[in-house]
């Protein structure tokens, strides 16, 4: 059976010509009208991925990336937008979107995203038929190596980004590649060319003239040459095509004592790509900001896999915590910290041995206080990605008691952070009616009573009451 995919535009021109595009790379395109209409349809999947535009008539995308996240958080989503901007990814990325696809469409970029999507569906799906621990083990130790690798990718890079986006006009981009580019390889002689479309040649004006261009370069590829002379020291030369439209605008033309390597190339390459967007005026963040999200979820995951009594427990936090935000009219952003966090909030338990998160009965003091130690690794985890100082803080403080008695800190009443305190009713509240191994859960009426009689102890009484009256009983 081939992978469905759903499309929502109000648009009837956009949805006809992505479902031709998708049809044509082999997959069945369904569509709907509007953010309700796709809702209502998602009964009738499994979809590989939904696109969605924006801005829409009954339901924005944003809203209806909340409602799919919430539903099925592993359901990628591709946003579709004739506004690209900064603004518009960073908030579609932290409502759960995968990536971004800006009018007029191009098939290639549709047949990456697809490829991609579905490679990581194949990965998820592999990951699922993992039912031993050690397979379960080494598979959190990539995504631990992974998570470290992207955190030090993102810092480069959206520093990259950063200083991109903010320039304004041709000269002023050109000026920043270069500069970027010899800050990135220290000694290296750097230079820009533009193309003469006219000759097919390289413009250099501080020399005053053409140089012929290389037929490769001008199909898009990296040229690499060796310069051998009678110098004693060899030189090593890479031209990088800037490519706008499918078109060779110019090319950086690099001179270094060392061949540069991937890891270099690949960081050149990432620059003029965003230097590329910007031309464009259709600058996007890079998706490393969702990358990092998808593989820390993918984490919490295989955390509630490793133990069937607490097979969802993530998702249902993050239910509960989201319908508290609505309940308090929690701003925008703080609902996303919300959501983010409370998916989130057991992630230090990939340092917790098996031996003690599994044993299915009563813990000993020492092992208490190894289960105790879980809010800081996961603080520690998240600490050194930039975008997530506020989650991590809030993750850190989720077992905090109100009258001062929890842990790590032994914090204390409005000390708390606020929205540590509306996890921990959560938290509690899926703890207390979830079944274990050595008990049945509770019922919610039984939970109820027990929150009540731990307001101002336990649990912030004022959200307690909230709880408790439009969340517990709905």
């Amino acid at each position: 059976m081939q992978d469905k995919v759903l499309i929502v535009d109000d648009d009837p021109g956009i949805r006809s010509t992505i479902s031709e595009l998708i049809g044509e790379l082999g997959y069945d395109a369904e569509t709907a009208t509007d953010g309700l209409d796709a809702i209502n349809m998602l009964d009738s999947g499994p979809y590989l991925c939904v696109f969605t535009d924006i801005m829409m008539p009954n339901m924005t995308g944003l809203e209806l990336i909340r409602k799919i996240k919430a539903r099925e958080i592993s359901l990628p989503i591709i946003v579709i937008t004739g506004y690209a901007s900064l603004e518009i990814a960073i908030d579609a990325m932290k409502y759960g979107a995968s990536d971004f696809i800006s009018k007029p469409f191009k098939v290639k970029q549709i047949e990456l995203m697809l490829n991609k999507v579905k490679r990581e569906k194949d990965l998820l799906e592999e990951n699922k038929r993992f039912s031993d621990t050690l397979h379960l083990h080494r598979l959190i130790d990539n995504l631990v190596g992974q998570l470290e690798d992207k955190n030090e990718e993102i810092i480069s890079l959206q520093a990259i980004s950063e200083k991109i986006i903010s320039l304004k006009g041709i000269r002023d981009l050109v000026g920043a590649i270069i500069d970027v580019s010899k800050q990135l390889l220290d000694e290296a002689e750097v230079r820009f060319f533009p193309v003469s479309r006219k000759n097919n040649t390289l413009i250099d004006p501080k020399e005053n003239k053409e140089i012929p261009l290389d037929p490769e370069l001008l199909g898009g590829s990296i040229i690499r040459k060796h310069h051998n002379g009678s110098s004693p020291i060899n030189k090593f030369e890479t031209i990088f095509p800037l490519t706008i439209e499918g078109q060779v605008f110019g090319a950086l033309d690099i001179i270094s004592d060392l061949i540069l390597g991937d890891d270099k190339e690949g960081k050149i390459q990432y620059l003029l790509d965003r230097s590329a967007e910007r031309m464009e005026n259709v600058a996007l963040y890079e998706g490393l900001y969702e990358n990092m999200l998808s593989t820390l979820n993918s984490m919490a995951k295989i955390l509630d896999a490793r133990d069937p009594h607490t097979s969802q427990h993530s998702t249902r936090v993050t239910t509960l915590s989201a319908a508290m935000g609505k309940a308090l009219d929690l701003n925008e952003d703080e609902r996303d910290v919300l959501y983010i966090s409370a998916s989130l909030h057991d992630i230090g338990k990939v340092g917790i041995p098996d031996d003690i998160l599994l044993k299915p009965h009563g813990l000993t003091k020492e092992e208490y206080a190894v289960i105790k130690r879980h809010p800081d690794i996961g603080a520690d985890i998240l600490k050194p990605i930039p975008p997530m100082t506020r989650e991590t803080e809030i993750i850190r403080h989720h077992h905090e008691h109100y009258d001062g008695k929890g842990y790590p800190s032994g914090l204390k009443g409005n000390d708390i952070p606020y929205l540590s305190r509306i996890i921990a009713l959560a938290d509690a509240f899926d703890a207390m009616t979830s079944d274990r191994p050595y008990r049945n859960g509770m019922s919610v009426e039984k939970a109820i009573q027990e929150i009540k009689r731990c307001k101002g102890h336990q649990f912030d009484p004022y959200l307690a009451d909230i709880f408790i009256q439009k969340v517990a009983q709905i």
